[in-house]
């Protein structure tokens, strides 16, 4: 079931959700996500970057049509601690780059032994340890052709197509924007639901470094969250009746920075530090800009989700442990559940 309600934009869209970037914390929005489906909250405008241009499509176009159970699968994406805790590395989502991996991982699929070992419930530590020990077999023996000369570490996210619904998109009910910088015209632009793509997708979720740039058209296009961790580019001129504007940012507080426990560490916290900074700076400047200057438009409201991380939880927080992506579900889960109920229950439909 698709979230929001369908509106004819010249008659105005009265609220929107901003869903940030942050692929570590992904789970702790897609919690807060589920609250909100269940509260049968609606939005008549989702805009997005990074990491949340997945999470909403997941949320607005889940490809079996039921956004909880999908956005709940985040959580598989987590490695079992064990192996976690001595290859601190998620191999699920960073996959080998090149055609001999892109290939081999195809073979890999359509192996029955494989699909079995896939299809396990998996839901108990020792059942996690296997299967991911498995996958782990797997991804260490694929081929790759990583060289000086890639334009990136890893292959593009696997398995969008499995989880969204894109030939749907279009039709959902809210519009639906996604984020994406074009190296070529040095602009930051909005894909919109009547165009989005696997390919968009991956434009939008190419963080430099990580993965390539990805051509689309004339274009080359890296990840918009690398610049505007907050998609409100453009928002406003295109819907200038908004009064209510819901963000889920896990990236824009200063309880994240952190001294690093290692090398690993070190290079993960040089990627977010400066998407911190970035995330305050642009929840302030939109403030500052546009409050006023829209007579209908209040605050911003920002949903509190790394508020309901514990302190002594906040060093793991960009892990990508399965116990780590699960408590941040749950606490993604209480923070949309509780603190929404009475502040956002007038976009209830």
């Amino acid at each position: 079931m698709a979230v929001g309600r369908k509106r004819n934009e010249r008659a105005g869209a009265r609220s929107a959700l901003i869903i940030s970037g942050g692929a570590p914390n992904a789970t702790l929005m897609a919690g807060a996500l589920v609250a909100f489906h269940e509260l049968g909250l609606k939005f008549d405008v989702i805009s997005t970057a990074g990491a949340g241009a997945l999470l909403g499509l997941m949320y607005a176009a889940p490809a079996n049509g039921d956004p909880v159970s999908t956005l709940a699968s985040l959580k598989d994406l987590g490695v079992a601690d064990p192996i976690y805790e001595a290859f601190p590395v998620n191999y699920k989502v960073f996959n080998k780059p090149g055609m001999a991996a892109e290939v081999y991982r195809r073979l890999l699929a359509l192996n029955p032994l494989v699909q079995q070992i896939m299809e396990w419930p998996a839901k108990d530590p020792l059942s996690q340890f296997a299967k991911d020990s498995a996958q782990l077999m797997w991804a260490c023996v694929s081929p790759s052709d990583l060289s000086p000369s890639s334009l990136g570490l890893c292959a593009h996210v696997p398995f969008a197509e499995q989880i969204i619904d894109f030939a749907a998109v279009p039709e959902i009910e809210p519009e639906f924007y996604v984020n994406a910088f074009n190296l070529v015209s040095k602009q930051m632009e909005n894909f919109d639901k009547r165009m989005l793509s696997v390919q968009h997708l991956q434009a939008a979720l190419s963080f430099p470094f990580l993965y390539p740039p990805t051509p689309l058209g004339d274009g080359l296009y890296i990840e918009g969250a690398a610049l505007d961790c907050l998609n409100f580019y453009g928002l406003l001129e295109r819907h200038p009746d908004l009064e209510e504007i819901v963000v889920f940012d896990i990236l824009g507080a200063e309880k994240l920075l952190r001294a690093p426990r290692d090398l690993y560490d070190a290079w993960v916290m040089s990627i977010i530090t400066p998407l911190i900074e970035i995330a305050r700076d642009d929840l302030k400047i939109f403030e500052a800009q546009h409050l006023g200057k829209y007579p209908k438009l209040r605050k911003p409201w920002r949903v509190p989700l790394i508020e309901g991380i514990a302190e002594a939880d906040l060093p793991d927080v960009f892990d990508w442990s399965r116990s780590n992506l699960s408590r941040l579900f749950d606490i993604g889960y209480e923070a949309g559940l509780h603190g929404a109920r009475g502040t956002l229950s007038h976009l209830a439909g």
